[in-house]
C-alpha cells in the first residue's frame, strides 16, 4: 500500500521547515502550548505535549550556533540514544510544518506536502492502522447497527458538530442507517436542534425522530434530494459524502445551495481524488481544508483525507474570490 513514512533525515525531508527558522517555530509553539495548557488544560500535559516539551529540552542544549539538523546528526554516528533522536526531530520538523500552514489551507497545497508521507493516504500512519481503524474484526456499532466510521473519526466527528452546530446535516450514503442515527444523536448532545437527511438507493428500516431517509441515485444527482429541500433546511450545513458513486456530481449537486461555513466532508477520499480535482477547479477559491479536523489526531487521521472543507467565499476572511 505504499512505502512507509521516512523515520531518518533523509535528503526527501530537506525542504521541511529547518535551521533557524525551525528553532524560531519551535519556540513560538512552545510558548502557545503553555498558555493552551494553563488556559484549557488545568495545567495538565496531554501525552503529545509532554513529547513536544521533552524534544524541544533535549534540542535546546545542542550547541546554540548550530542548527538542530546537524547536531542530531552528527551524535547520532556517536551513540544510540541521539541516533533515536533523528526520528523525534522529523516528526517535530513534520508537526511544526504543518502548524504555520494555519488551519485552513488549500487543497493544492495539501497535496504538494504529501510527499512526506504515506503515498497513498497522505497521512503520517502506516498501512496497518489504516487497515484495522474502522474494527477488526468488528465493526464499532450505534443503536445496533454497524457504523462505518473508522476511530478517529468517531472522535473527530462530534467535535466538528459541537463546534458547527449544524441546522442540517447531509448524508449521502444511508448504509444500513447507523450513521444517520449517529449523526443526529450527536447533534442532540451539544444541544443543536437540527435534522439529518440521509439517502441511499434502497432506504434503510431504522428509524429516528431526527432523521429522514430518502431514496435516490448518486447516478442521476438530480434525484439527491429535492431542490425544495435543499433550499428550505436551515444552515449551517455538513453534507458527507460517503457514497462512491458519480462523486463528482454529487458534490456539484449541493454546491449551489451551500453557504459560506458549511462544511463538506468526503469520506474514503483516497479513491476520489480525481473527483475532487475536478469538482475544486470549477468553484476556484470556494473550499478550503480545516486541518483542525484532518490532522487533530497526526496528518489525515481520518477517512477524510484532505476533504474535510469548509465553503468560502470573498467576505469569510478565509479566501479571496469564490466562482459559483
Amino acid at each position: 500500500m505504499g512505502k512507509p513514512l521516512r523515520h531518518d533525515l533523509t535528503p526527501q525531508a530537506a525542504d521541511l521547515i529547518g535551521g533557524d527558522e525551525l528553532k524560531t517555530a519551535a519556540l513560538e509553539y512552545s510558548r502557545a502550548m503553555r498558555e493552551r495548557v494553563r488556559r484549557e488544560q488545568g495545567g495538565l500535559l496531554s501525552v503529545f505535549d509532554g513529547w513536544f516539551a521533552r524534544v524541544v529540552g533535549c534540542l535546546t542544549e545542542f550547541d546554540p550556533t548550530r542548527s538542530w539538523e546537524e547536531s542530531v546528526n552528527a551524535g547520532a554516528a556517536r551513540s544510540a540514544e541521539a541516533s533515536g533522536l533523528q526520528w523525534d526531530l522529523l516528526r517535530l520538523r513534520l508537526f511544526l510544518d504543518r502548524w504555520r500552514q494555519g488551519r485552513f489551507v488549500s487543497f493544492a497545497d495539501r497535496e504538494k506536502s504529501q510527499i512526506h508521507y504515506h503515498p497513498r493516504f497522505g497521512t503520517e500512519f502506516g498501512a496497518d492502522v489504516l487497515l484495522t481503524c474502522q474494527g477488526a474484526p468488528f465493526l464499532i456499532r450505534w443503536r445496533g447497527q454497524p457504523l462505518m466510521k473508522n476511530a478517529f473519526d468517531f472522535a473527530m466527528y462530534p467535535a466538528l458538530i459541537a463546534e458547527l452546530r449544524p441546522g442540517t446535516i447531509f448524508e449521502v450514503g444511508s448504509g444500513a442507517g447507523g450513521s444517520a442515527a449517529w449523526f443526529a444523536d450527536q447533534m442532540t448532545f451539544c444541544g443543536a436542534g437540527g435534522r439529518v437527511h440521509s439517502i441511499d438507493l434502497v432506504k434503510p428500516r431504522m428509524e429516528h425522530p431526527q432523521v429522514t431517509f430518502h431514496q435516490g441515485d448518486c447516478r442521476f444527482p438530480e434525484t439527491v434530494f429535492e431542490d425544495a429541500l435543499l433550499r428550505r433546511e436551515p444552515h449551517p450545513w455538513l453534507v458527507v459524502e460517503d457514497a462512491h458513486q458519480n462523486v463528482a456530481g454529487v458534490l456539484n449537486r449541493f454546491h449551489p445551495f451551500l453557504r459560506p461555513g458549511d462544511y463538506l466532508v468526503i469520506e474514503d477520499s483516497d479513491i476520489k481524488r480525481e473527483a475532487i480535482r475536478t469538482v475544486l477547479a470549477a468553484h476556484p477559491g470556494c473550499y478550503l481544508v480545516d486541518t483542525r479536523f484532518t490532522d487533530n489526531f497526526g496528518r489525515n487521521a481520518t477517512c477524510a483525507a484532505d476533504s474535510i472543507f469548509i465553503r468560502t467565499d470573498a467576505d469569510s476572511g478565509t479566501d479571496a474570490h469564490c466562482a459559483a
